[in-house]
C-alpha cells in the first residue's frame, strides 16, 4: 500500500497574510488525504526572540513610519533561532523522511538547506509568492539558495504577478460563494493587517461624517473609542500567538470578536474576520497580502491605503490596474461613492479564477507515476 507524502507548509507570525493562507493549504490538503503540517518560524525562536518579535511588532503597530524604515531594513532571523529547537525539528523530518515543503518566508531558507545538506537528498520545494514580487523575506536571499528556490524539484507559485499584470494560483477561504453586493450590508471592514499598521486608522476617522458603517479591526481596547451608532469594533484575542499550538498539537486561525460580546471568541478553526469582509462592500486596508485572498474570495474590492513597503506598493498598484481596488485619496473625492464599489465588485465576480493551489498540489502528489520518497 502507497504511503502518502508528509508535506511541511513553513510559514511566520511575520504577518497574518503568510500565516492564514499557510493553515488554509494545510486543512485542505488534509481534507484531501494528505497528512500536512504547519510550521511557525517563530516558534523556534528562543523566549528573547520571541519577545523582540513582540517588542518590535507593537512599536510598528504604533509609529507606522518606523515600520516602514524596519521593514527597509529586513535581514535574516538566524540569531534569534533556538539551536536545540531548530535540532529537533529538523532530526524529526529526517526520521520521518520529509522531502515536500510549501515555503511562505524566505526566512525558512537557510533551515531548509541545513536539513537539505544533513540528508544528502533532493527535495520537492514550492516558494509561495504572497506579493506581486519577490517579497523581503526571500529577496535578502537572492543569489545564496538558488538550488532552494529555482532548481530541479521547485517552484515559484505567484498568487498574482505584478510582471504579468494578472491573478494566477487561488487560496480559497471557504466553499461559500461571494454574496451579490445588493445583499451586502452599506458597511466597511477597516484594518491594518495581521499587525494593525498604517494608516487604517486615521481613514477610519475621516469617514465618520459618511453614511458608511465601519467595522474595524483594533489591537487594543483602548482604540474602541468614538465609534458612532452602527459602528463596530473586532479583535483577536491580545494573549493568542501565531506560535502557539492546540491541545493537539495543531496551530490555529487567531480567535477572533467583536469587542463588547460577551460570547467567547469565534472557533479557532475558521478565518472568522472573513465572514464579516464577505458581508461588507469594501475592505479599506492597506494591500497586504492576506487582504488580497479575502478580497478575491469574497469578491470584495480594496480602498488602498498606504502600503507597507515596496511589495505592497506593487500589490496595490495591481488591483488597480485589474480594476479590483481603488486609492483611498480618489475614493474620497468620488464622495465616498457606492457605485465606485459596485463597479469593482462586479470586476471581481467576471474574473477568470486561476487553479486552486492546494488542490492542484493534491492531485500532482496523488497522480504521481512513482511513489514519492
Amino acid at each position: 500500500m502507497r504511503r502518502e507524502p508528509r508535506v511541511s507548509i513553513l510559514t511566520s507570525g511575520i504577518g497574518l497574510g503568510i500565516f492564514i493562507p499557510a493553515l488554509l493549504v494545510e486543512r485542505r490538503l488534509r481534507a484531501e488525504g494528505f497528512p500536512a503540517e504547519v510550521d511557525v518560524l517563530e516558534g523556534y525562536y528562543t523566549a528573547d526572540g520571541q519577545q523582540r518579535h513582540l517588542t518590535h511588532r507593537q512599536a510598528y503597530h504604533d509609529n507606522f513610519n518606523l515600520a516602514l524604515i524596519g521593514h527597509r531594513m529586513a535581514r535574516g532571523v538566524e540569531s534569534s533561532l533556538d539551536e536545540r529547537l531548530t535540532r529537533e525539528l529538523l532530526e524529526r523530518w529526517a526520521r520521518e523522511r520529509r522531502r515536500h515543503f510549501i515555503v511562505w518566508s524566505g526566512f525558512w531558507l537557510p533551515l531548509l538547506d541545513r536539513y537539505r545538506r544533513m540528508i544528502y537528498a533532493p527535495l520537492h520545494v514550492d516558494c509561495c509568492r504572497i506579493d506581486a514580487v519577490v517579497s523581503a523575506s526571500f529577496r535578502i536571499y537572492e543569489g545564496k539558495y538558488d538550488d532552494l528556490t529555482r532548481g530541479p524539484g521547485t517552484r515559484e507559485i505567484w498568487l498574482w504577478s505584478w510582471e504579468d499584470k494578472r491573478t494566477a494560483f487561488e487560496i480559497p477561504v471557504t466553499d461559500e460563494a461571494p454574496l451579490p453586493f445588493s445583499a451586502r450590508a452599506d458597511r466597511l471592514v477597516v484594518h491594518g493587517g495581521g499587525w494593525g499598521l498604517g494608516t487604517y486608522r486615521d481613514a477610519a476617522a475621516g469617514m465618520h461624517g459618511t453614511a458608511w458603517a465601519i467595522d474595524t479591526v483594533i489591537h487594543d481596547r483602548a482604540e474602541a473609542a468614538g465609534a458612532r451608532p452602527g459602528d463596530r469594533w473586532f479583535m483577536v484575542d491580545p494573549a493568542w500567538r501565531t506560535w502557539h499550538r492546540d491541545a493537539g498539537g495543531a496551530h490555529t486561525f487567531p480567535p477572533f470578536g467583536a469587542v463588547g460580546d460577551t460570547r467567547p471568541p469565534a472557533g479557532t478553526d475558521a478565518h472568522a474576520l472573513y465572514q464579516v469582509i464577505r458581508r461588507s462592500k469594501a475592505i479599506v486596508s492597506k494591500p497586504g497580502g492576506g487582504t488580497l485572498i479575502d478580497s478575491l474570495a469574497s469578491a470584495t474590492p480594496v480602498v488602498l491605503l498606504e502600503p507597507y513597503g515596496y511589495a505592497e506598493e506593487r500589490n496595490g498598484a495591481l488591483w488597480e490596474h485589474l480594476g479590483f481596488g481603488i486609492p483611498f485619496a480618489r475614493w474620497r473625492e468620488a464622495g465616498y461613492d457606492p457605485s465606485v464599489l459596485e463597479r469593482l465588485h462586479q470586476n471581481l465576480l467576471s474574473r477568470r479564477p486561476g487553479p486552486d493551489y492546494a488542490r492542484g498540489y493534491a492531485a500532482a502528489l496523488r497522480e504521481a507515476e512513482r511513489p514519492w520518497p
